[in-house]
């Protein structure tokens, strides 16, 4: 029987939001929130090759309390597989209106965040998520954000991994820079009712192929709303062009009702577009990414 080996827990600086209040406009249409940014330390694990797949859970904050998931983490040649499954994860939309989805994080020793993937739950609060990562040591952590492309994770942190008793790891003596990761940056230029969109919701009993396309036609609309906001029209009118061409044609093909699947990649390179858009943008003007 396999025993656990000691675990290598580096804390790693990342910023979580607690609700200080939560009112309502005056149509009571748009919730508005009031958040507490507080420091709080990620535990790290340097996963150990050749030692087989081993668990970490992940563990719901007081955003999202009832959230759980279990992760299983296995170093490979070259890279580490992470295969996830989480439920009880809410819809985002309820830490405003401009958060449409959710991203798993890996949290490097130093600091470093890698988007490892969208996680999408189905119609009864469950996702599954099979991904890989470069590294083989890190912390993580779910995020709401505006749209599947971000490079660095909103403050709203609805998840994080808790260490099993079970944990497989290795000690190793690294030292974790002492820097906070980059806070959201989507809502400072944008009004809730700027992004009707995001008010919406997929209507119940939907297939999933639907369900994907509009959530990712909306995010879509989020991106290129956000880039243009950030200045994307101005310093970057040519990517920012590309971007609102891949949304236009992301409509009229969800609007089509004949390849909701066409409609779901073409939102995706919108997205990405944006993303490239309001990057270019923010380095121009010398901003935050």
């Amino acid at each position: 029987m396999r025993t656990a080996s000691r675990l290598n827990c580096m804390r790693l600086p990342i910023t979580v939001s607690l609700f200080a209040a939560l009112a309502f406009s005056q149509d009571r249409s748009v919730p508005l929130y009031r958040i507490t940014v507080v420091q709080r330390a990620l535990k790290a694990v340097n996963y150990q090759r050749r030692a087989g797949p081993t668990l970490v859970d992940m563990r719901g904050t007081v955003l999202l309390p009832k959230a759980e998931g279990q992760v299983k983490v296995e170093v490979k040649n070259g890279y580490t597989e992470v295969d996830a499954t989480f439920k009880r994860v809410e819809p985002p939309t309820q830490f405003g209106t401009e958060f449409l989805t959710y991203i798993l994080w890996a949290i490097t020793p130093d600091g470093r965040p890698i988007n490892l993937g969208e996680l999408i739950p189905d119609g009864s609060n469950k996702g599954k998520m099979r991904v890989t990562c470069p590294n083989s040591t890190f912390g993580l952590l779910v995020t709401a954000e505006p749209y599947f492309s971000v490079p660095y994770p909103s403050d709203v942190v609805v998840m994080e991994n808790i260490i099993r008793p079970d944990t497989i790891g290795r000690v190793e003596d690294i030292e974790a820079k002492y820097e906070l990761l980059p806070r959201g940056q989507y809502t400072l230029n944008i009004k809730p009712q700027d992004l009707p969109s995001a008010r919406m919701a997929p209507p119940p009993g939907v297939s999933m192929p639907v369900y994907e396309a509009t959530l990712e036609l909306y995010q879509a609309r989020n991106a290129v709303q956000i880039a243009r906001a950030d200045g994307a029209e101005q310093y970057a009118w040519d990517t920012f062009a590309k971007a609102q061409q891949f949304l236009n044609q992301a409509e009229i093909t969800f609007a089509s009702k004949t390849d909701f699947n066409g409609a779901t990649s073409i939102a995706r390179q919108a997205v990405q577009a944006a993303a490239d858009a309001r990057s270019i943008a923010m380095r121009k003007k010398g901003g935050p990414r």
